[in-house]
Formats: structure tokens, sequence, C-alpha cells
């Protein structure tokens, strides 16, 4: 199901879309750079929680690593 909504856009970004987008009307566009930008969203929002998981798991993943190189050292 689709809702109206009522957007306000400059002309020169309005002229552009014309310029650039000859087939799809600017709802559709609005709704798929929309679309485009919430999973750019989603995705830096995943990114950082990762990070975080590494970032409060360093030392064990250094110590972890620093193990093994021992080991790879004995051999």
């Amino acid at each position: 199901m689709k809702t109206k909504k009522s957007i306000s856009l400059s002309n020169s970004l309005l002229n552009e879309l014309a310029l650039i987008n000859k087939k799809m009307n600017i709802s559709q566009f609005v709704e798929t750079a929309l679309l485009f930008y919430l999973d750019d969203l989603k995705k830096q929002a995943r990114i950082q929680r990762d990070m975080e998981i590494i970032k409060s798991n360093q030392e064990r993943f250094n110590r972890e690593a620093e193990e093994n190189l021992e080991f790879q050292a004995v051999l």
C-alpha cells in the first residue's frame, strides 16, 4: 500500500532529475533513492556494531594471535 506525502524539492534538483531520469517518474525515483539510502544506513549500523565487538575483544584476539605465532615459531 502506498501513502501520498508531500515533499518540497529545489528547482535545481528537479532540473537535474529531469536530465538524468527520463523513464522513471519522480515518485519512483525518490522511493528507490530512499530505499538505497536506508539500506546504506543499516549497513553502516552493522559495521559499527561489528567494530564495537572487535574493539571489545581486541585484547583477547591479540593474545590468541601472539600464541599462534609462538606455536608456529616452535615448529
